[in-house]
């Protein structure tokens, strides 16, 4: 191989690896080995594949490492040949695609600034309380952003009915929070957070967010309690008595 690049010093290097580093042997992503076929005589025509096809930037090189180490073969290692580089975009179009995004996230980064800067100049100029059409878009946003299991909860404590045919819980629900006044938005807010609390027990007495709020709100927990236990106790009393008159009947007969 020394031999070889002392009598051919013009050789280009090449690398069997795919990539190449600062001044080693060029990876194999620059470059493509040719297996040139002479035509046939008689002029018949046979189709080539691209590595089979000679080019005006073909060149020898000498491979330096892996299996052909030491020998010469025949490439293209020209990024603008159409012949075996069709897929490498040249260095005009490259540098129109890099003008193309610099303008892409240059106009972007302009709306999303302005966008908080208008979000900005907003909240300067809100004032409590809320205005209705304000606690409606807080309203509007809960709802589009509820999980999976809080929309048929919540649809059922507003007596919202979905049916086949009918728009989703959540388009529903929507248009009847909409006639809602301002008393029944804000109400609506502190249900849909405290909506997972009241579905779940829970196991911490410091993270009972629902607790927590009643106690806020001076809600006697105990009596309400007892007056549920005293409930669920006469409807179950009620059953156990409906399920005995028809067999107390059938015994007299």
């Amino acid at each position: 191989m020394k031999t070889t690049l002392e009598t051919k010093p013009q050789l280009i290097q090449i690398s069997a690896a795919w990539n190449s580093r600062e001044g080693a042997p060029l990876g194999r992503n620059h470059y493509v080995e040719l297996e040139i076929k002479k035509a046939k005589p008689n002029g018949a025509s046979t189709k080539l594949s691209a590595v089979q096809k000679p080019c005006d930037k073909m060149t020898e090189a000498i491979v330096m490492d892996g299996g052909k180490r030491g020998q010469v073969v025949e490439v293209c290692a020209d990024p603008a040949c159409r012949i075996h580089h069709p897929n490498t975009p040249s260095p005009q179009q490259v540098e129109r695609e890099r003008a193309e995004e610099r303008k892409r996230i240059e106009k972007e980064k302009l709306a999303i600034t302005t966008r908080h800067r208008v979000l900005a100049s907003i909240l300067q100029r809100v004032s409590a309380p809320l205005k209705k059409a304000d606690l409606l878009a807080v309203a509007h946003y809960l709802i589009g952003h509820l999980s999976y299991s809080q929309v048929p909860a919540l649809a059922k404590r507003h007596k919202v009915e979905v049916k086949k045919d009918s728009a989703s819980a959540q388009e529903l629900l929507a248009t009847q929070v909409s006639k809602y006044d301002e008393a029944e938005l804000c109400k609506l807010f502190l249900e849909i957070s405290l909506l997972d609390s009241a579905y779940q027990r829970s196991t911490s007495s410091r993270d009972d967010v629902l607790m927590d709020t009643a106690k806020r709100y001076r809600v006697d927990t105990e009596k309400l309690q007892k007056a549920v236990a005293e409930e669920l106790a006469a409807k179950q009393d009620k059953g156990t008595k409906a399920k005995a008159k028809p067999k107390s009947r059938k015994t007299t007969a």
